[in-house]
This record gives C-alpha cells, sequence and structure tokens, in this order.
C-alpha cells in the first residue's frame, strides 16, 4: 500500500474529478432530483443537497455513455470530447424538457413545503456515509485492480474504444455484452490521456457513493420522521454488508453499475407506486435506469423484465392493473429501445451476438443447486448480508404483505426466483454455475430485499 502511495499520481485524480464535475454538471442541466424538494432547499440542506447531486452524478453519466453509443453507431465516434458534451448535453435538456412537461402531479409532498430538519444523530449519519464513501475512494485509487474480468473482457474493451475513439470488437470473453460500462471507462481515458486497466476501476467509487446517497434519500422518504436519522445508517449498511457490491467500488467490473441502475430503476417505481401514482417525475428516473441496466450488461434486460413482472403481480393483487400501465410503459420502452441500439450496432459492425449463457432447462438439477447455494452463502462474508435480510423478513413478516412495502417484498421474490430459474437454464453445469456467480447475481437485487427488511422492521417498532 505504501509503495502505492509513493507512485501516485495526482493527474489520475484530476481526470476522474473532471469526468465527475461534467456528470455533475450534466445531471444539473437534466433538472432531475427527488420529488418534494425544491433546489432552494436541496441548496439549504447539506445531507438532501448531497443526495441530489448523488443522483445528477449518476444521470450525467449515463447520458455521456448514450451519446458515445449514439456517436459510435452512426460512425462519428467519441473521440472528440467536446462533441461528446455537446451531444450529452442535448440528451440533458431533452430530459428537462420532459421534467418540466410532466411536473408535480397529486404529490403528497408539496414543493413549498417546509425544508426537512435534521437531528445531530442524523448529521452524524450523513457524515459518516460520505466518510465511508470517501474511504472507498481512496482505496480504488490505491489498491492495485484484482477482478478478472477487468482483464479479460471490461478493461480489454474500454482499452480497445479508447485507442479507436469508438467502439470496436476488441476479441474479449464477452464481446456482445452492452457497452456501458467500458464507454464510461474509455471516457476516462479520453480525459487522462493515457490508458491503465488498474486506473479505470476508480469510476466505479463514483457510482457506488452516488448510488449510496440515492439509497439513504429513498429510505428516508420512507420512514417516519421520528426515525429519519436512520436513514444514512441504513444505507452504509446496506452497502457494508454486502461485499459483493462494495467490493465494486475498487474493481473494474460491471456488477456494481447494474446493481445501481436496477435498484435506482425499482425505487423509482416503487416511489412513484406508493404515492398512488402521483408524481411522474419519478418515472422519468425509471426511464433512464432501465435503459441503462438494459446497456450495462448482458442480464440488465432480464433483470428490468422481472421489474416489470412484479409490477404485473402486484397489480392483479390489488386489481387495479391499469393504474401500472404507465410504470410499465417507463419500463418496457427505454429497456427495449437501449437493447434495440445495441444490437442494430452488433449488426451494423459484425460483431456476433452469442448466448453462452443460455442451455436446456434443467429441472431435476434443483437439488443441487439448493445445496450449491447453501454452500456459497454458508459464509459470513458472503451470506451475512443474506442473512440479515432474511433475519429482518422473519421479525417483520406481517407487514411485508401491506400495500405499502408489498410491491417492494414482490420485486425481491421475483428477482429470486428469476435468478433460480437461470441457473438451471445454464449452458454451464447448474452446481459449477451457482459456486462462480451465484453472490454477483445476488447481490443485484439484495439491497432491495436489506431495504425492505429495515422499513418492515420500522413499521414494526424494531428499528
Amino acid at each position: 500500500m505504501l509503495d502505492r502511495l509513493m507512485r501516485f499520481d495526482p493527474l489520475d485524480l484530476g481526470a476522474l474529478v473532471l469526468v465527475g464535475a461534467e456528470w455533475l454538471a450534466l445531471g444539473w442541466l437534466s433538472g432531475l432530483g427527488f420529488p418534494g424538494l425544491s433546489p432552494q432547499r436541496d441548496l439549504a440542506s447539506w445531507p438532501a443537497s448531497a443526495a441530489t447531486w448523488g443522483l445528477r452524478l449518476l444521470v450525467g453519466g449515463f447520458l455521456v455513455g448514450l451519446a458515445q453509443l449514439s456517436l459510435a453507431l452512426v460512425g462519428i465516434g467519441f473521440g472528440f470530447v467536446p462533441g461528446v458534451l455537446l451531444l450529452a448535453g442535448t440528451e440533458a435538456l431533452a430530459v428537462r424538457l420532459g421534467v418540466r412537461a410532466i411536473g408535480p402531479v397529486s404529490c403528497p409532498v408539496e414543493e413549498d413545503a417546509a425544508p426537512p430538519r435534521y437531528a445531530a444523530p442524523e448529521q452524524l449519519g450523513w457524515a459518516v456515509l460520505l466518510v465511508v464513501f470517501a474511504a472507498a475512494l481512496v482505496r480504488s485509487l490505491l489498491v492495485p485492480e484484482s477482478g478478472w474480468d477487468a482483464y479479460s473482457h471490461w478493461g480489454l474493451r474500454a482499452q480497445a474504444f479508447a485507442e479507436a475513439g469508438t467502439i470496436v470488437n476488441a476479441q474479449s470473453e464477452h464481446e456482445y455484452y452492452p457497452p456501458l460500462v467500458p464507454l464510461l471507462e474509455a471516457w476516462l481515458y479520453l480525459h487522462r490521456g493515457q490508458i491503465s486497466i488498474d486506473f479505470a476501476k476508480t469510476l466505479w467509487a463514483l457510482v457506488g457513493g452516488g448510488f449510496g446517497l440515492c439509497l439513504a434519500w429513498h429510505v428516508r422518504m420512507s420512514l417516519r420522521p421520528a426515525a429519519a436519522w436512520l436513514a444514512p445508517l441504513v444505507a452504509a449498511g446496506v452497502i457494508l454488508v454486502t461485499p459483493q457490491l462494495l467490493d465494486g467500488f475498487w474493481t473494474g467490473q460491471a456488477d456494481l453499475a447494474l446493481t445501481t441502475y436496477l435498484c435506482l430503476a425499482t425505487l423509482a417505481v416503487w416511489q412513484w407506486h406508493r404515492q398512488h401514482a402521483g408524481d411522474g417525475r419519478w418515472l422519468v428516473q425509471v426511464v433512464i435506469f432501465g435503459a441503462a441496466a438494459a446497456l450495462t450488461k448482458f442480464e440488465g434486460a432480464p433483470r428490468v423484465a422481472l421489474l416489470a413482472v412484479a409490477l404485473i403481480v402486484d397489480g392483479v393483487i390489488a386489481r387495479a392493473i391499469w393504474r401500472h400501465v404507465p410504470a410499465l410503459l417507463s419500463l418496457f420502452v427505454p429497456t427495449a429501445a437501449a437493447w434495440f441500439l445495441w444490437t442494430a450496432f452488433q449488426l451494423a459492425r459484425g460483431i456476433p451476438a452469442n448466448a453462452e449463457h443460455l442451455g436446456g432447462f434443467q429441472p431435476l438439477a434443483i437439488g443441487g443447486v439448493l445445496l450449491a447455494l447453501v454452500g456459497v452463502f454458508a459464509g459470513v462474508r458472503t451470506g451475512g448480508g443474506l442473512a440479515v435480510a432474511v433475519s429482518a423478513w422473519i421479525v417483520s413478516a406481517r407487514t411485508l404483505a401491506q400495500p405499502a412495502l408489498r410491491l417492494l417484498a414482490i420485486v425481491v421474490v421475483v428477482q429470486a426466483v428469476g435468478t433460480l430459474v437461470a441457473f438451471l437454464v445454464s449452458s454451464t453445469a447448474p452446481e459449477i454455475e451457482v459456486q462462480t456467480s451465484a453472490t454477483r447475481l445476488v447481490e443485484q437485487f439484495l439491497p432491495i430485499a436489506l431495504i425492505v427488511g429495515a422499513l418492515g422492521l420500522a413499521r414494526t417498532g424494531h428499528l
């Protein structure tokens, strides 16, 4: 570690700060924020401001990646940084116009309501959360890259993209995977002026920090005022008890990004749903993060599809399926558009599609798969977060069927069942697939399970 510190190049940090500033500016230009918070209140209260800027960071990053992909699709490429920023800025303005056109509709939190108050324990909690993210960023800058996929796939593609100034076939392990992660890493390379797979991972500490801040604010919005001080601690706990997620802060792999986009799309759907289809601005977040998930990993689009299935199930239970149509369209249309955009690029550039993960359905393997899952999650490090979630669900079981938490609980169950089915249709032996990928696949929806557990405990008076 000391040797890494001595060899630390300040230009690396400068490039990272510049990229982060661009993303923040684009997020601000998009006009997105958390419904119920006015810009004046955001600036007046630093926890709300931190959460809002965390959201804008993530939105700005996606807009840059979308601009890169669009320019590559038409044959221009993204080697000219100002051109990419100009297109991303145009996208941000389009989002802003959409946000203004939708506006607040029947939102239970009025824009001119009094600013939220923060007791000393809550302010301390937010400070702890920021310290955790700062420590993760420092670790990302100082420790070497340890993710195998970073060298065999994600980092290799980012290097080829940066050198060519466009998307090319890098002959990596999974060339057919959606390109958002290597595109954003290539964007960092263009600002640094040199390529280092070891350096690219620092980008994900920014993404993870933005994700944690958004989680904290979602939780705060969902707790009763007397328990609001727990929100940043819950968010910190969600990240710290999910080691595979925490590792993503300092490894250049795509699971942290997919977890971020999938969970925020899920929470935005839920916030819209629990306000009785009130504020359409939540659906703008659904559109952005659903499309981002589809462009992040091979399983991104199926994960969004499972979220839509959960929404349909909840609509059937509530006998109000038509009320869910706006959310379903907000999930389906942009996710399908993102998938078709990448597929069109693959066909145009001769990048072969691949279904190497998919094989025949093997229902008789269910016993072996369940035993393998027990083995994988038997350890404290691999299974601690899952054990916490299961325990919280058991204690607060009577609240999970109530309308306030039912949709999120259904989402977790549907995602878990979908993961189990994925193991049973794996082209690799299902038991081996469990051993090699179960922790990262469960990580993708475990934060939602932990949040459901925390909110359930709060509602039963255990928090």
